[in-house]
């Protein structure tokens, strides 16, 4: 049975994670339509689930960016937890990929600039997104995209004592080498290594490193070096495929920063219309 929540109506249920559901839903007041996040009554840990929307509440509502989703409304002091963020009508790129298993290049250039941006914003104001995949990465009706479900967003550190407890805060195939250590750490380089897996999937259709377990994809993000997407397509431009491969370096220090992405993309991307003019 769909949940009751004061002021908004819930029309259909969108998706979800391990410890919320999203709605789309309507405003009472405006009749606007939103998208609601609402914390599931089914969990074990309430606790820190409770912790974990009240960040994303923090992050989401100090963060104003035309690429990254916008929360307009929060109640996460007591029951119902919920978030209330902006209608973006459009497709996950997951959903794009899954139709069309790679895209052309001018495109993946095209959105992994704008999610750039984004994380830029993000990382100036000392967030990490920690979750960037092609499922939170909404390709928006009209043109553009927007970053999506802050739900892992943090300042540095803030993970430190779930890190400790064993929690695995991300997505296990978009994880950085670093969160996979005996003593993870997290740097805002861990978001752009994630950006390179998203990146590399769009060019290949597949991902830099072999799809497998949990325990057999933490081995190798510990222990083995991703795929060279040169290898898979011969294609690309030479400073594309440069890119990919230092946004896939190891060491968080030796990847680039996300604007320093955002210049290199915005060159290709101009460099890409004087090919086809």
């Amino acid at each position: 049975m769909t949940p009751r929540i004061p002021g908004y109506c819930l029309l259909q249920r969108l998706g979800g994670g391990p410890i919320t559901t999203v709605y789309e839903a309507r405003d009472d007041e405006t009749g606007e339509p939103c998208a609601l996040k609402l914390l599931r009554d089914d969990l074990d840990d309430r606790t820190t689930a409770i912790k974990l929307i009240q960040r994303e509440a923090r992050a989401g509502l100090a963060l104003r960016h035309p690429h990254l989703v916008q929360i307009t409304a929060a109640s996460v002091l007591h029951d119902p937890y919920f978030l209330v963020m902006d209608w973006c009508p459009g497709e996950t790129l997951r959903a794009r990929l899954r139709r069309e298993f790679r895209l052309p290049i001018a495109e993946a250039i095209w959105i992994t600039r704008q999610t750039a941006e984004a994380l830029t914003a993000m990382h100036t104001a000392g967030f990490l997104h920690g979750d960037v995949k092609p499922d939170n990465i909404r390709v928006v009706a009209g043109g553009g995209v927007v970053l999506t479900d802050l739900g892992f967003a943090h300042r540095l550190g803030e993970n430190a004592a779930f890190l400790r407890d064993g929690f695995l805060l991300g997505t296990p195939n978009y994880l950085a080498p670093e969160q996979c250590d005996e003593w993870p750490v997290e740097e805002y380089a861990t978001d752009l290594f994630s950006l390179g897996v998203t990146l590399f999937e769009m060019l290949t259709g597949t991902l830099p490193y072999p799809v497998g377990s949990l325990r057999d994809t933490i081995r190798r993000l510990r222990r083995e070096e991703p795929m060279d997407i040169r290898d898979v397509r011969d294609d690309l431009p030479p400073a594309l495929a440069t890119l990919v491969g230092q946004l896939l370096e190891r060491e968080p220090e030796d990847r680039p920063s996300a604007r320093a992405v955002v210049q290199r993309l915005v060159r290709l991307e101009i460099s890409s219309l004087r090919r086809a003019a």
